[in-house]
């Protein structure tokens, strides 16, 4: 109870304090009220006369990859990533993906394909394929895809009446022409967000941060550790975001004996972090990169960031103990994860593509408005909820 006085009575001071100091000025809230509706009304005008793209998406239009699902001779089916190329004349399967569907590929006919590598004679399978809500029976030859980054390519013979949105991802599902949800996209190991509108969700992913810190009061390792952290997952999947996260981790876990007794200042520790996690992703990228993932999905993780937030676990281990390491590290990712969902809500990536830099302006109006709470925050309060039942209880 004493102590939640001496606390009550610091915020206070604080707040006093901070208004005297270097004379800044208190913003009315009905001037912050007004600010944030004229920022949500000059994006919404924004994103209704953009002429790039309507909130209400063309069933005709399907990104470059999208989610499909084929169906083998026997009933099982499989829901993959597929690209969608109208350079190809013809589409194609994974060979293990046929297999698995339930194909005879030595009774299959065959038909010789010329490529790049030369002309070779593969099997084919009449395979029925949904895509955007469209079922159509696709003629896919079977060739060995496991390097390349989809196990299925769709040419523009099984893709006529459909619009190709260069440089879009994930538009559609295999039932619907709607958008996937976050959750869905995050599970599907294949980067949904163009390199603009990347950017573009920068703001947002930090002004939802400086919410989560001032209002709520959550602690993480690092302020803006996970809106990087977010931007890696929304890009390579929580399947691969999250292992090879724990997997960095512990990497620098087991360098700490050793650069303890070498007594390296601060610089040289992270050197040799950064050092340690580039050859882990490497290693990695080396050994999964049979199983169809992107030449690139490794480089998405940053590998500064994971090295910085690994000492930050080592201090907290060190000085709080390990209970406290463990919380910090399950809130950071925690909150990487909420913030990559943020980013890939389908009307927030549709806001990020059809106006970037409005969004990222209008964020910056809203994370100012955000930044002058004073108030407690939201953990404080349960944090002394019982010291004040107590009070009201002996007054």
């Amino acid at each position: 109870m004493h102590d939640l006085q001496k606390y009550e009575e610091s915020v206070e001071s604080g707040r006093t304090a901070g208004a005297h100091r270097g004379g800044r000025m208190k913003v009315p809230v009905f001037v912050k009220v007004l600010a944030a509706v004229a920022c949500l009304g000059f994006l919404l005008m924004a994103v209704l006369g953009s002429p790039d793209r309507p909130l209400s998406r063309s069933e005709e239009v399907v990104g470059e990859r999208e989610m499909v699902r084929i169906t083998g001779p026997s009933g099982a089916s499989s829901e993959v990533l597929a690209l969608i190329d109208t350079g190809a004349s013809a589409s194609s399967v994974d060979t293990a993906l046929a297999k698995e569907l339930g194909f005879d590929l030595d009774a299959a006919p065959r038909i010789t394909v010329a490529s790049a590598l030369g002309r070779e004679k593969r099997p084919v399978v009449d395979a029925p394929v949904r895509l955007a809500g469209r079922s159509f029976v696709a003629k896919l030859s079977v060739n060995n895809r496991s390097k390349r980054e989809t196990p299925v390519l769709l040419g523009r013979q099984e893709v006529q009446g459909l619009q190709v949105a260069v440089g879009k991802r994930l538009l559609t599902q295999p039932d619907s022409a709607e958008a996937p949800s976050a959750l869905r996209i995050l599970f599907a190991k294949a980067p949904a967000i163009d390199p603009v509108s990347m950017m573009a969700l920068l703001p947002l992913a930090a002004l939802l941060i400086v919410v989560l810190r001032v209002v709520v009061g959550l602690n993480t390792l690092g302020t803006f550790s996970p809106v990087l952290l977010a931007l890696a997952y929304a890009q390579a999947g929580l399947p691969l975001g999250v292992p090879l996260t724990l997997v960095m981790f512990a990497l620098g876990f087991a360098m700490q004996p050793l650069l303890r007794r070498l007594h390296l200042p601060r610089v040289a520790r992270l050197g040799v972090l950064i050092a340690v996690v580039t050859s882990g992703l490497i290693a990695s990228q080396l050994t999964l990169g049979g199983f169809g993932l992107s030449d690139s999905w490794g480089m998405s993780l940053p590998v500064v960031v994971t090295a910085i937030v690994t000492e930050r676990l080592w201090e907290a281990w060190d000085l709080d103990g390990v209970r406290a390491a463990a919380v910090g590290a399950t809130l950071t990712m925690g909150t990487a994860v909420l913030v990559a969902l943020l980013l890939l809500t389908p009307y927030v990536r549709e806001i990020a593509e059809a106006v970037p830099l409005q969004l990222a302006l209008v964020c910056v109006v809203w994370t100012a408005i955000a930044g002058t709470y004073r108030g407690l925050r939201l953990s404080e309060l349960f944090r002394f909820a019982p010291a004040a039942k107590a009070q009201e209880a002996s007054a």
